[in-house]
């Protein structure tokens, strides 16, 4: 028999060079948002004006826990804070913007239930490629936002969801919620 034809042919040797490539390739995970964070908004100022609702600053306390939430999660990796347009949700999430050198976002489809869904899609198209981003939600709010990412009524004791006559809330200015996307339903959503 004759050397050469037992040596692999050049296609054949391109092939197995290209297979270390393809096996690397096929066991990296499909890149994906890793973690979303949301907290309500600090405690705000009172008393205040109703009319002048979405002005409403922080209090003393209120500026004192944003900061200890930027503290908190300046070394969670989050890629981008998301509030709505009051002054009280963006001042609660500037702190750890400013110290992350991330971006800050105001919009107000996160108070609207309906807009929820698409939003947070957006969130993790914009984010596939980060480990996490932080949600700055209001007492009302921060309900929906957990539904949409998972909770179930099975849980909602142990997130801190109460029903109430105007329906699901947050009591209370002391939360962090953690949602690992990976993880469906209850078993991915925890009250740090």
């Amino acid at each position: 028999m004759r050397e050469s034809s037992l040596r692999p042919g050049r296609r054949a040797v391109r092939r197995l060079r290209a297979l270390p490539l393809l096996l690397v390739l096929l066991a990296v995970p499909a890149a994906g948002l890793d973690t979303v964070w949301l907290v309500r908004h600090a405690e705000k100022l009172e008393p205040w004006p109703s009319e002048l609702d979405a002005f409403q600053p922080l209090a003393p306390a209120g500026t004192a826990r944003a900061e200890a939430l930027a503290d908190r999660l300046k070394d969670a990796g989050i890629a981008a804070v998301y509030t709505s347009r009051t002054t009280r949700t963006l001042a609660t999430g500037h702190p750890l913007a400013t110290r992350a050198h991330v971006p800050l976002t105001a919009d107000d489809a996160t108070t609207r239930p309906d807009e929820i869904p698409p939003f947070l899609a957006r969130v993790k198209e914009t984010h596939a490629g980060d480990r996490a981003v932080l949600l700055v939600g209001h007492s009302n709010t921060l309900p929906q936002l957990l539904l949409a990412l998972g909770a179930t009524p099975d849980c909602f004791d142990r997130l801190g969801l109460r029903t109430t006559p105007d329906g699901l809330r947050i009591e209370g200015f002391d939360g962090i919620w953690r949602v690992d996307l990976a993880r469906p339903g209850c078993a991915g959503v925890v009250r740090e």
